[in-house]
C-alpha cells in the first residue's frame, strides 16, 4: 500500500483551505487525558510555544523467522536489543508542530562481542493540523476529529555498511523523503467512558542511492564494493484507547508494516576467483502484521507513563520480534 506524494499534498492543501485557521473548542470527552498509543504517531501540540519530550525504553528479540510463503521457523541464541528513542516536539502554532526523534541502539549475542552503542537514522518532521471538526451525533455523544498532514526527511546518521557483523547496522546510508496522514477521533457516548482511535498511513521515499563497501545491511559481504537503491517503505495501522478512569487508559495498536526491497549491484571479490565477480540482486520485498497491548496512567493532561508488550504476528520475509515497550512523556 503506497501513498504518492502528490495525494498527500492535494489532501493537505485542500483540507487546509476549507478549514478554519482556529483549533475546535472542547466538547465532552475532551477532558480525558491520552497519552497515545505506543507505537501509533505522535499528532502536533495544541499550543503554540509548547515543548515536548517522550523518552522510549525498547528491549527486544527477534524469536523466529517468516519465510517468503509465511511459514514460521524458531531462531534460537538469536540476537537480543535494547534502544533508546526521545520524541522532541515543538508547538511553533497552535496547528503546526516540528519533531525529531534521535534514537540510540545496544545490541548482543551469545559467545559474540557485543556492538557498542549505535545512532540510527534520524528523522525531522514538520506536521500540521489540516482538519479540526467536532459534531454532536445524537443527545449526549459527541465526537472530535483531527487530520493531521506530515512531511519530513530521514538523515543517514546509522552505520550500514563497513560492519564486523550485518546485524549491526543501525541505518539505511540514504537520505529518505516521509510523508503520511493520521487521522485522530475522540469519541463521547452517553454515560459510556470516552475512548479515542488513530488511523495512520505513513511512506518512507529514498531520495538517492548509496555506496556500499564490505559486509552491510543490505546482505553484502566483505570484498563487495557497490550501490545500493533502496524502494519505499512505511506502514499503516490503526489504534484504540479506552479510558477506565480519568487517569487510567487501555490501548492497543494494530499495524501493517510494508516494504518494496532494495536493488544491490557491485562487484565482489572472492578467493576462490582471480578478479572480481559482477553482483546484481534485489533483497526481498517484508510484510507483517504487529500488535502492542499496553496500559497508560495520565497523571494530566502533560504528564504520563505508558509501557506493554509488541508482538509480530504473521509476515513475509521477516522476523518475528518480541519488544518491551516503556515511555515516560511530559509537555511544558
Amino acid at each position: 500500500m503506497r501513498f504518492p506524494l502528490d495525494l498527500v499534498l492535494c489532501l493537505s492543501i485542500t483540507a487546509t483551505v476549507l478549514v478554519p485557521t482556529s483549533r475546535a473548542s472542547a466538547v465532552p470527552g475532551d477532558e480525558q487525558a491520552y497519552s497515545g498509543s505506543l507505537f501509533s504517531p505522535p499528532t502536533p501540540l495544541p499550543k503554540a510555544g509548547a515543548f515536548y519530550v517522550e523518552p522510549y525504553l525498547y528491549v527486544g528479540s527477534p524469536v523466529g523467522q517468516f519465510g517468503s510463503q509465511g511459514d514460521y521457523h524458531p531462531l534460537p541464541g538469536v540476537q537480543r536489543s535494547v534502544s533508546s528513542l526521545v520524541i522532541l516536539k515543538y508547538g511553533i502554532t497552535n496547528r503546526i508542530s516540528v519533531y525529531i526523534t534521535p534514537q540510540v541502539q545496544y545490541s548482543w549475542q551469545r559467545s559474540a562481542t557485543p556492538s557498542g552503542l549505535k545512532f540510527t537514522d534520524l528523522p525531522f518532521m514538520l506536521q500540521g493540523v489540516a482538519l479540526d471538526r467536532q459534531s454532536r451525533l445524537w443527545p449526549g455523544s459527541w465526537q472530535h476529529t483531527t487530520l493531521t498532514v506530515d512531511l519530513g526527511m530521514n538523515f543517514p546518521t546509522g552505520s550500514y555498511d563497513r560492519l564486523s557483523r550485518a546485524q549491526d547496522g543501525s541505518g539505511s546510508g540514504v537520505y529518505s523523503f516521509r510523508y503520511g496522514l493520521i487521522d485522530q477521533t475522540g469519541f463521547k457516548f452517553g454515560s459510556m467512558r470516552p475512548f479515542r482511535v488513530r488511523l495512520w498511513a505513513t511512506g518512507i521515499q529514498p531520495v538517492a542511492s548509496t555506496s556500499l563497501n564490505g559486509q552491510s545491511v543490505y546482505g553484502t559481504g566483505t570484498g563487495f564494493s557497490g550501490r545500493a537503491h533502496g524502494e519505499a517503505f512505511g506502514n499503516f495501522g490503526g489504534s484504540v484507547e479506552f479510558s477506565l478512569t480519568r487517569h487510567l487508559v487501555l490501548a492497543l495498536d494494530m499495524i501493517r508494516d510494508w516494504s518494496s526491497g532494495s536493488h544491490v549491484q557491485g562487484r565482489q571479490i572472492l578467493q576462490t576467483a582471480p578478479a572480481a565477480q559482477n553482483l546484481s540482486f534485489n533483497t526481498p520485498a517484508e510484510d507483517d502484521w504487529f500488535a502492542a497491548p499496553a496500559i497508560e496512567y495520565n497523571w494530566n493532561a502533560s504528564t504520563s507513563i505508558l509501557g506493554g508488550v509488541g508482538l509480530t504476528l504473521s509476515g513475509r520475509d521477516t522476523t518475528r520480534q518480541v519488544i518491551g515497550t516503556l515511555a515516560f512523556e511530559h509537555t511544558f
